[in-house]
Formats: C-alpha cells, sequence, structure tokens
C-alpha cells in the first residue's frame, strides 16, 4: 500500500552560528557524520519511510548542498542515489521554521518534516510517525524526555495521556522556562503534519525571536484537531553543536567498528 505521506520537507537554509567558526566555508548540513554528511542521514531515513517527493529550503548562499545531490538546474529537480526526486526552493529572508515549511509545502495533504541538525539512530523515527499517520489521520510529533533544565530549548508537548508510545497532545508551548514546562517530552525535530496546520502557518505572524514559529501553528490546531505525539526510544543527537557533532561522530564509528572505537557516552540522554 502507498504511504498517504508522500513528500517530505527538510529546511536548510541556516547559518549554523553554533558551529561557528566552520560553517563559514562549509554548510553545517554538509558537515561528516562519519562518512557522510549530516544531511544525507535525513535524505536517507526520508526514503525509508516510503517518501517520494523531497523538498529541501535552502538560503542564498547555500548552492553546495545542491551540489552534493548533483543537483542540474536545467532540469529543475533531480532523482537523489537515495531514490527521491529532491527539490530545492530558496528562502530570501530567514523568517523562521514555520516560515520555511509554509514556503513548501503542498496544500490539502499531510507533509513530513525533517531537521537535519537532528541525527536519530535507531528504528526509523519518521516511519514510526507515518504509521501512526495512517492509524490517527493527525498530526504526528516525535518526542523525547530532556532535563528539566534544558526545556528551555526546545518546543514542549503537555500530554493527557502517557499511556503507550503514542501520546495525546493537548498544547505545545515553545521554549518555556522549566518552571512553567508542562512536561519535559521535547519535539525532537521529525514530524507529521496535518494539512490544518499548513493552513494555520498561512496566516501565521512572527512571535519568538520575531520568526515564524511552527509550534504555534502545530498549538492552534490543538482544540480543534487531533495531534499525537510518539516517543523515539533511540539515540538523538544533535549535530548542531560541537559536542553533538563529536558525538554522532563517535557513535557511527563504534557502529562500523567497535573494537577499534572506546565507548560513547550519548550525553543528549535524560
Amino acid at each position: 500500500m502507498l504511504s498517504p505521506v508522500r513528500t517530505a520537507i527538510i529546511p536548510a537554509g541556516g547559518t549554523g552560528s553554533r558551529l561557528m567558526p566552520l560553517t563559514r566555508a562549509v554548510p553545517k548540513e554538509l558537515l561528516p557524520v562519519w562518512k557522510k554528511p549530516v544531511l544525507q542521514y535525513a535524505i536517507d531515513e526520508a526514503a525509508a519511510a516510503g517518501i517520494e517527493h523531497l523538498i529541501i529550503v535552502t538560503a542564498p548562499g547555500k548552492e553546495s548542498l545542491q551540489r552534493h545531490i548533483n543537483f542540474d538546474d536545467k532540469l529543475g529537480n533531480v532523482t537523489n542515489t537515495s531514490g527521491l526526486t529532491i527539490e530545492f526552493i530558496v528562502q530570501d529572508v530567514a523568517r523562521g521554521l514555520g516560515d520555511a515549511i509554509r514556503l513548501a509545502a503542498p496544500r490539502n495533504e499531510p507533509v513530513a518534516v525533517l531537521l537535519p541538525d537532528e541525527l536519530l539512530l535507531g528504528e526509523n523515527c519518521l516511519r514510526q510517525l507515518v504509521q501512526s499517520y495512517v492509524t490517527n489521520q493527525a498530526s504526528i510529533l516525535a518526542v523525547q524526555k530532556v532535563p528539566l533544565a534544558e526545556v528551555r530549548h526546545y518546543g514542549i508537548v503537555d500530554v493527557t495521556t502517557l499511556d503507550g508510545r503514542s501520546l495525546d497532545v493537548r498544547a505545545v508551548i515553545e521554549k518555556p522556562e522549566p518552571h512553567l514546562a508542562p512536561s519535559q517530552l521535547a519535539i525532537i525535530g521529525r514530524y507529521v503534519l496535518d494539512p490544518a496546520v499548513i493552513d494555520a502557518l498561512q496566516t501565521a505572524m512572527p512571535t519568538l525571536n520575531n520568526e515564524i514559529q511552527l509550534t504555534d501553528s502545530i498549538a492552534a490546531t490543538c482544540g480543534n484537531a487531533t495531534v499525537k505525539a510518539v516517543h523515539f526510544d533511540g539515540r538523538r543527537f544533535d549535530c548542531g553543536n560541537f559536542q553533538g557533532l563529536l558525538q554522532a561522530n563517535l557513535a557511527m564509528a563504534e557502529m562500523e567498528n567497535p573494537k577499534n572505537i572506546g565507548p560513547v557516552i550519548d550525553r543528549t540522554a535524560a
């Protein structure tokens, strides 16, 4: 059976400020994790989850992302080695994640989103979300528990039940202070968004950091449409900072050649 989630978006327009000075020369999405760029892990995850069409939202000056997948501007889109048809859209002005998604998302169909900074090891996370979408016909968010002191760095979900891996979401709060956080369950950069969220993004206004926040539009649909969360049980590495990038490299090296690599400490675990 064909997946109802055929399109995925990878927002890749960020400046990589947390990885300066490396990102002055190389976009953060092309920094290596073991033997391939971090971007390629997200592309491969999307392909393995049944995605057919991938849209990468980039920024002026990041043409090397196109070169990575042998982009040919005479064709307009290409088929990557992962089997996906890949298209590029340029976000001329950085207005946040929500704006990147509303620029690229098709209307009237669900769309997956993968943040390439987040490298996830274990069972294919996006495939789990797609499977949950088939069952629930609702927006699906990947979440993982984080330390209370770190909730201010994430979108945090307020859930009504903790039974099983699929959770009912009643609210989403962007980067709350620890004493205001409704839980320690953080959204970790994988989504399947129902058309209701895409519709809400069309009229969304800038809020935090004067950016269009995806979490605002997800939160706006919670009262009118079902939103679910799926707990990801694998390992997560934030490759947007030096520590996470190093830990991801060590983890991949250990998986390929464990006898030659010492034990890897996963500092992202709660």
